[in-house]
């Protein structure tokens, strides 16, 4: 019997660390999602777009415009509003405090002097930074964390950062006033490796940047942006607003997406699950079934000229079925063939699947077990926790649902 991993459980519940996805396959192509407008207000309120993003694939350019004006800034009042990627499984609003690992966002802020928003005395326009715009790769961590295309000497000395609503003092850069509280963003990000990227933003048209050599009619450090980790695979773009001491609101407009896609389905579980550990090298057996629904409206449905990747825990495989569209798909593996997927049958009329896998290896495999189906870009997935039988096999069945 060849050692298997299994981890502590205990430590997983008492840190109630997230279980990572099986890594998903991008789409065939770029996509563009135009997602509308986002109002929000309170309080609190958040969410996220359906599907991820995964820029292993090529870069994700979101776009949209930020209205400010709802924001309130009375004494006792202030708020915060977000729009940007987090890796799947963390919130809608500071998906991380203090540190990063789960994406990169745009983290707007505003001067806490009561009244900032007030309108210049007419006639004497006077330099008040009312809006202040960062990225963020952490709630709690303000500009000195940009550090590209290195780490400005002094993050106090920023272009671009802080903007005015109204008119223009002699000593002001009218570049970034009379702003209105409107302001057109574009965030780009560029996956270096699967687990690394880099950000940077453009508000109003410019790149933001900072001062070194004390000329303020130059920048020095610029485009300024930062890098950033988390699961390139698996990017969702959320949004959220926190507030306080008010009502406060804020919307997102004209949000547009543009990337590799990969649609969530709408159902996917695992009914049954075997893992059959043969003495033999290469001879493990797996068996799956289960059931999926895929989501008709983020998707793009299915089509059986579209591959079909299965996982199970350190298995992968992409195969080509034959069927018919909306009946019933059937994979056998060709005399011959050197794949270790033996059979694979998906019943369109129910969803159920159903997995033969022979000629496996599970030497590598840890329990939970992640299993997952991608066909095209609409991908599912499941981690499941097996019982290890007398025979050291592990097997699963999945708890039935308790009748009304």
């Amino acid at each position: 019997m060849r050692k298997l991993l299994y981890p502590f459980l205990s430590l997983i519940m008492v840190l109630g660390l997230v279980l990572p996805m099986a890594m998903p396959v991008a789409a065939s192509g770029p996509v563009t999602k135009n997602y509308g407008n986002v109002s929000l207000s309170g309080g609190s309120q958040s969410g996220n777009f359906p599907g991820m993003w995964d820029l292993t694939k090529g870069d994700l350019t979101i776009s949209f415009t930020y209205d400010a004006n709802g924001l309130v800034d009375d004494s006792g009042a202030h708020a915060w509003a977000e729009m940007g990627t987090r890796q799947v499984g963390y919130g809608n609003f500071n998906p991380t405090w203090m540190t990063g690992g789960a994406g990169v966002w745009l983290a707007t802020d505003y001067d806490w002097a009561a009244n900032t928003f007030d309108p210049d005395p007419l006639g004497s326009p006077t330099l008040d930074m009312d809006d202040k715009l960062i990225l963020q790769r952490g709630g709690g961590m303000g500009e000195g964390y940009y550090d590209l295309p290195s780490t400005p000497p002094n993050p106090g000395n920023n272009h671009r950062v802080w903007w005015d609503r109204d008119g223009v003092d002699p000593w002001q850069n009218p570049a970034t006033a009379n702003t209105g509280g409107i302001y057109p963003i574009i965030i780009t990000l560029q996956a270096t490796s699967a687990t690394s990227g880099t950000a940077y933003m453009k508000i109003r048209g410019l790149d933001q940047g900072f001062e070194t050599n004390g000329d303020w009619s130059t920048i020095e450090l610029t485009p300024a942006g930062m890098t950033f980790t988390g699961d390139m695979t698996q990017m969702q773009v959320f949004y959220g607003l926190y507030g306080y001491g008010a009502t406060h609101s804020v919307s997102f407009q004209n949000i547009t997406v543009t990337g590799w896609f990969t649609a969530i389905m709408e159902e996917f579980s695992v009914d049954y699950a075997k893992l059959d550990f043969k003495k033999k090298a290469d001879d493990d057996k797996v068996r799956v079934e289960g059931t999926l629904r895929l989501d008709l409206v983020n998707g793009n449905g299915a089509d059986i000229l579209e591959p079909v990747t299965v996982t199970v825990g350190p298995l992968s495989e992409t195969i080509t079925m034959k069927g018919k569209k909306n009946l019933k798909w059937e994979y056998k593996r060709p005399k011959g063939g050197t794949g270790d997927i033996h059979h694979m049958t998906i019943d369109w009329k129910n969803g159920k699947f159903d997995i033969h896998w022979d000629k496996a290896d599970l030497s590598g495999a840890t329990n939970p077990v992640t299993i997952s189906i991608q066909i095209g870009n609409d991908f599912g997935t499941e981690t499941i926790l097996m019982n290890v039988t007398k025979h050291n096999d592990w097997d699963y069945r999945a708890p039935k649902a308790p009748k009304p």
